[in-house]
């Protein structure tokens, strides 16, 4: 518990500032407020970013670099072009939250996470124009988000909380010092995991940051620890010089409050600056648009309650699964344990006093239902120039397990990068794109004639008529057979316009442009080395799902029953374990942490743990530790289901070694491709009325441990999974600093240490 908080102001709710949905024009005026935070509190240049100085093109085998020339700025007496600041977005990219940057080999931050809207006495209540079942009437809803400032204080109130977070740009080898402030409301009735809450929805205000994707150790972003509501907690990150330039981002992690809190608004941009010669200097000073896409899922998030922190058994939105949600759950809990006779929540009536303070409400007007916004907005305009190429930065972040497919018709779309982490050759060209709950992606995009577009989601992956789509809800309605009972999540994609280009003519005076962009090797970091022609040290597998799949391989096949296991499979071999990621799938098991505990049924307590209904146990949390990895091995992962649930691991990446067969996004997804959260599209025939014999598909991928000791979270990506218990804990063991031998001399260990790409031909 970081600190007493007796210093922070306890409310932290006054003279907020909340931006409205809308265009991107009729917020640009209010996105201005708070420009003196932006770029290290500069004055703002209207080609927002691109910030590395000009100069000639660098890196990369002298042939290749001699041969490839792409942009036409400038031309050297040989008659290479080489490449300039490139100009191009005309108006100042859309976004409330301001944009804070390293300097010296320092950023020091204070962020406030809180709720917003009218309940918390903030300005501006965020209005979606999306009404239940479609239309345009629209709703007003509370949010959570953050609000931020340079250095280690508290934040003015005109920079205070909004949705989303602000964007955090730093440089491999400097230090991220963040001071997280927690302002969200306080419980009444305490739901904490050691009176019976552990793997359930609960304590709504604890919180935390993790900062995805960056190759850290656990130590210097504790996901374990929480911060209570009015404490503080200071991270000291190094963001280590072996960093790969890239797009990550960070959100709340404190598990059974991550759907509510990242779920509900909270999330940034981290942005790592590519240092020189990691890539081509014409691909390095792009102007670049940064969207960070949030799906808003109020059924989920809140259920329609009937009144406050009430709701009727035959309650509805517009879903007939809307009595599925975060609020409800943690009420109904709360109400149910704290309500038993011993039972200590810290509150005299748990009837009344069970609540969750930020979405257990009536919306302010309108009625529940779901809505899109990119930097706080639904569909903003971004004004650009034409022949101009952009690097478009996403992250997506959904309440649950909403899907978009990015596509961007009559104008050239690339992709360069997925989950902060450049393919081995890139950019290549791609039709749509698919993300999940934490994916990012680097497009670039360059839009050749006057007029407007629509950068969409489109919906092209179909459901899979194999045991992927066969789920408990078609078990229960008599038409899934007994041997599939898995947990199928390949929900539609949103659909719809998430921004829009208006492209006009360029200046006579502007520097544009890169005519063509070239593919190339980037140099690699020695934690993401090129790993599929290596000799593995370990094998696990993985499986996150409640259910085994009936398949020859496991034992009793054709039986369905939840799995844990902790023993060796079938397929033999001393370095081989089995992990599942089980979780509440019918309640079939409660934690996927070992030791779970299930006494005869009766006995009230096991080990100090206070029993469910069943007469079994709430679960253990993790204080123990699921699987070890050996610091400078290659580790080999067959990771089971990967159609269903995205798996996320901390700190280490992944290169794919083996994937299914689908028919759709062969162009996204390709062996040798690096992530650190991984769904893939395996579909069927779209018709769900014909049952094929369940496949067991597999993705392989493989990682290197480099260096570092370390605890590692690994988890499924969908935060109602994630808080209900679909999580392991491992750790590294081993001589800190050690590496594979296999690698020396194919990557990179600092700043200076062969940082160069290579044009391919």
């Amino acid at each position: 518990r970081g600190g007493s908080g007796r210093s922070l102001r306890k409310d932290g709710s006054s003279g907020t500032n909340f931006i409205r949905g809308g265009s991107g024009r009729s917020l640009r005026k209010e996105a201005k407020k708070g420009k003196e935070l932006i770029h290290n509190s500069k004055k703002v240049n209207k080609k927002e970013v691109g910030s590395k100085k000009s100069g000639k093109k660098k890196g990369g085998n002298k042939k290749s670099s001699k041969k490839k020339t792409t942009t036409t700025s400038e031309k050297t007496s040989s008659g290479k072009k080489s490449a300039k600041k490139s100009g191009g977005i005309i108006a100042e990219p859309f976004d409330p939250q301001p944009t804070f940057r390293s300097s010296n080999g320092k950023l020091e931050v204070s962020l406030h996470i809180g709720a917003i809207g009218k309940n918390f006495n903030t300005p501006n209540d965020f209005k979606f124009s999306r009404a239940a079942g479609g239309g345009d009437v629209g709703f007003e809803a509370n949010g959570i988000g953050y609000g931020g400032c340079y250095g280690n204080k508290r934040c003015d109130d005109d920079v205070f909380k909004k949705m989303g977070g602000p964007t955090l740009r730093v440089k491999p080898g400097d230090d991220l010092i963040i001071h997280l402030h927690n302002d969200l409301p306080p419980e009444k009735c305490k739901t904490s995991d050691d009176i019976g809450f552990w793997n359930k929805y609960h304590q709504p205000s604890n919180t935390n940051i993790h900062v995805h994707g960056l190759f850290v150790p656990n130590n210097e972003n504790n996901v374990l620890e929480v911060v209570y509501p009015g404490d503080s907690l200071t991270y000291n990150i190094k963001i280590r010089e072996i960093q790969q330039g890239g797009t990550h981002w960070y959100h709340p992690h404190a598990e059974g409050a991550v759907s509510v809190q990242a779920g509900g608004g909270a999330a940034g941009f981290i942005i790592v600056e590519d240092p020189e010669d990691d890539i081509p200097s014409e691909i390095a000073t792009l102007p670049e648009l940064l969207m960070r896409i949030q799906y808003y899922d109020y059924t989920y998030l809140s259920g329609c309650p009937s009144s406050d922190n009430v709701w009727e058994p035959s309650g509805e939105c517009n879903r007939a699964d809307s009595t599925f949600s975060v609020a409800k759950d943690i009420v109904s809990t709360c109400k149910k344990v704290c309500g038993q006779e011993g039972v200590d929540c810290g509150c005299s009536d748990p009837e009344t006093e069970c609540a969750m303070p930020v979405f257990g409400i009536l919306p302010y007007s309108g009625t529940y239902s779901q809505a899109l916004t990119v930097n706080g907005a639904e569909n903003p305009v971004f004004e650009l120039h034409a022949k101009q190429w952009y690097r478009l930065r996403t992250v997506f972040v959904p309440s649950y397990q909403k899907s978009i497919e990015p596509f961007l018709e009559k104008c050239d779309f690339k992709l360069l990068s997925k989950d902060g982490r450049y393919m081995p050759v890139t950019p290549r060209d791609i039709h749509s794109g698919y993300m999940f709950s934490g994916s990012r992606a680097d497009f670039l995009i360059r839009c050749n004639s006057v007029g407007t577009y629509q950068f969409t989601s489109i919906d092209e992956v179909p459901r899979p008529d194999n045991w992927a789509t066969w789920n408990a809800t078609a078990q229960a309605n008599s038409y899934q057979p007994a041997d599939g009972g898995v947990m199928g999540l390949k929900w539609d994609a949103w659909v719809g316009t998430l921004a829009t280009f208006k492209v006009v003519e360029s200046p006579d005076d502007a520097e544009v442009v890169v005519d063509e962009i070239s593919p190339f090797k980037p140099a690699n970091p020695c934690y993401l080395p090129e790993m599929r022609n290596l000799e593995v040290d370990d094998r696990f597998y993985f499986l996150q799902g409640g259910w085994a799949p009936p398949d020859d391989t496991l034992p009793d096949a054709g039986e369905t029953y939840p799995v844990f296991r902790e023993d060796i499979p079938p397929w033999g071999g001393k370095d081989i374990a089995w992990y599942s990621m089980n979780d509440y799938i019918n309640e079939q098991n409660s934690t996927a942490f070992p030791g779970t505990l299930s006494p005869p049924k009766g006995e009230e307590y096991c080990e100090g743990k206070r029993t469910n209904e069943f007469g079994e146990c709430y679960g253990t949390p993790p204080t123990g530790q699921d699987f070890t990895f050996t610091i400078g091995d290659i580790v080999e992962i067959d990771y089971y289901a990967p159609q269903i649930h995205p798996l996320h691991l901390h700190v280490f990446g992944y290169q794919i070694t083996h994937l299914p067969e689908f028919a759709v996004k062969n162009d996204y997804f390709q062996v040798g491709d690096y992530h650190d959260v991984l769904i893939v599209p395996v579909s069927g025939d779209d018709d769900t009325s014909t049952l094929e014999k369940p496949e067991y598909g597999k993705v392989q991928f493989r990682q290197h441990i480099y260096a570092l000791e370390t605890d590692v979270v690994v988890h499924c990506h969908f935060y109602r999974h994630s808080d209900l218990g679909m999580v392991m804990l491992g750790k590294t063991v081993g001589n800190v600093g050690d590496s594979s031998a296999q690698v020396k001399g194919t990557c990179y260990e600092n700043l200076s240490d062969n940082r160069r790409f290579q044009y391919v031909e």
